[in-house]
């Protein structure tokens, strides 16, 4: 895998290029935004590592290049520690990770390691043949502006691979966006696995994520796999999130940052390469009070953030979803007359 490091502090720059050549990277170097674009055009790289700061430029302008080469280009971007504003935008911009400096080098190695699965996915995929229908899940959203903006961010959601926290009141529909990124996605063929955080007790929760190895506990008498390697290169989605214990957040942000996980009783730590999406029905100023979930957790999994407003903030999408409904229900009954009648449809619309 061919890798383009695109940074403008020499001692930086070489001490990243001398690691990833350890791992058995091809390593291309470039100190300025014109270099990048350059030898993005000349020698077409895997990837893209770059600051977001150059000297001639904003990083950002290695996006749009790259969008525009015949091959697909991702691009890493290194920000400063802290700066989720700047990694957000990058991410809203079309790069498809973040990394903070200084850089941890085993948590690079798992970023990459991450990406590279996800290319090999969508090197065997089809893109006419395989693309995923979604129309009826579309339908069942709703056509409102609301629902519309949605879906442009699901869909920017699934070119990448970074993490995502979906917000909502229950009903709203948080499960059905998870999916559809899913879908969308390059890990549509792989597993999609839902667990709800808050329908299972405290301690099952750790054994059920991560698994277990005979003689780990008393009544651990086989080994079990969790769901984060049940779900392999598909995608796992933590519904109920604010639920989540304390010390099992501290673990879930480990797996995102370091690309592992350990099951109890294990001695060896495993990679993890599926894909996180998570979803809370608790307003985001109340999940950061009082000590209730980790902010260095909520900012990892906020990297990009859906907010699903209820239906009676949409009211144009009511009687278009009740029509769904209504002829679904009909055919399950096997009625003949599949179309809401005129005085149903004029009640839900006053």
């Amino acid at each position: 895998m061919h890798v383009l490091i695109v940074e403008d502090e020499t001692r930086i720059r070489e001490g990243i290029a001398e690691m990833l050549r350890d791992e058995g990277y091809e390593v291309s170097q470039a100190e300025n935004l014109q270099q990048g674009l350059d030898t993005i055009a000349s020698h077409a790289p895997d990837i893209v590592l770059s600051d977001i700061h150059l000297p001639d430029g904003e990083g950002f302008g290695l996006l749009s290049f790259c969008e525009q080469q015949p091959k697909d280009i991702p691009v890493i971007f290194m920000t400063a520690f802290g700066s989720r504003e700047v990694a957000l935008q990058a991410i809203q911009e079309g790069a498809c990770d973040y990394i903070a400096k200084p850089i941890r080098f085993d948590e690079l190695f798992a970023r990459l390691a991450r990406l590279r699965k996800v290319q090999e996915m969508r090197e065997r995929l089809h893109c006419d043949a395989d693309e995923p229908e979604t129309g009826g899940m579309m339908e069942l959203l709703g056509d409102s502006a609301p629902m519309q903006r949605i879906r442009e961010i699901a869909a920017k959601a699934a070119a990448t691979d970074a993490a995502v926290l979906i917000t909502g009141e229950t009903g709203v529909g948080k499960g059905l966006v998870a999916r559809l990124i899913h879908e969308q996605s390059a890990r549509s063929s792989q597993p999609f696995i839902r667990i709800n955080c808050a329908s299972i007790p405290e301690n099952l929760l750790e054994s059920e994520l991560f698994g277990f190895r005979k003689g780990a506990f008393t009544g651990a008498d086989r080994n079990k796999r969790g769901l984060i390697e049940a779900v392999e290169n598909g995608t796992l989605f933590l519904d109920e999130i604010g639920e989540m214990p304390l010390p099992l957040q501290a673990k879930l942000l480990h797996v995102l940052d370091e690309g592992v996980f350990r099951a109890l009783g294990d001695s060896r730590e495993q990679q993890f390469t599926g894909r996180i999406i998570a979803a809370t029905n608790v307003p985001t100023q109340t999940l950061l009070e009082g000590d209730r979930f980790r902010s260095d957790l909520f900012y990892r999994l906020s990297v990009l953030t859906i907010d699903i407003p209820p239906l009676r903030d949409r009211p144009e999408d009511i009687l278009p979803i009740a029509e769904r409904f209504y002829g679904e229900l009909a055919a399950k009954l096997g009625r003949e007359e599949r179309s809401m009648p005129a005085s149903m449809a004029s009640a839900l619309q006053t």
